[in-house]
């Protein structure tokens, strides 16, 4: 299932087999009630009635493609570090603990991008990528303009045997921690959803 999150809310693009389809409370898309695809994300944004809405398609990625193609994309990274001891590296910024990530630069290459956002949010150094974790995606309006961000996350490991860390103050990032994983979900269940999806799969890959 891919979810395109508006803050708490989400359309979830799946496939028609999937088990959330047969739930009692599921709102599925039909064209005969809801807008075509290509308006699809304007009509749920300014829905705020609508908690999650699914779409069942054998053709997610054709299916997000049309229900995006009116949104300016942006392309971000990110890490899901873990240190020697089994701990986690999270940030707490705005007000909310958060995995580390930022923005692509031209001509970089994604895998970069994400150990770059690490290094320069937290102040950690000697990472090396594990393996590619998931993409997530979600929706914000700026300066007049209706942004699609797609980041991609990767499992990283900090290679190094301290713990210190430098959060970079510029973005305004006022703590990065290292966390045990059994105490992920005290730091977390409170933060974005794609962050407590993301959490959620990291502990069942490593």
């Amino acid at each position: 299932m891919y979810r395109i999150y508006f803050n708490q809310r989400c359309l979830a693009v799946c496939s028609p087999k999937h088990a959330a389809l047969s739930e009692p409370d599921a709102v599925i898309y039909s064209p005969e009630i809801h807008p075509p695809l290509a308006e699809l994300a304007r009509y749920f944004d300014q829905t705020p009635t609508l908690e999650k809405l699914y779409i069942s398609t054998e053709d997610k990625p054709g299916t997000i493609a049309r229900i995006t193609s009116d949104l300016t994309p942006i392309t971000a990274a990110g890490g899901i570090v873990t240190n020697k001891k089994g701990e986690y590296l999270i940030i707490f910024h705005h007000g909310v603990w958060d995995f580390p990530k930022g923005m692509q630069e031209p001509d970089e290459e994604i895998g970069n991008t994400a150990i770059r956002e690490v290094e320069e949010e937290c102040g950690v150094h000697d990472l090396k990528i594990l393996n590619y974790l998931s993409d997530t995606f979600h929706t914000y309006h700026r300066n007049g303009l209706f942004y699609l961000k797609t980041t991609h996350w990767y499992l990283m490991e900090y290679q190094g045997n301290g713990t210190e860390t430098h959060p970079q103050q510029e973005e305004e990032i006022e703590r990065a921690i290292w966390v045990p994983a059994r105490e992920l979900p005290t730091y977390l269940d409170t933060s974005y959803p794609a962050i407590r999806y993301l959490y959620q799969r990291a502990l069942s890959t490593t």
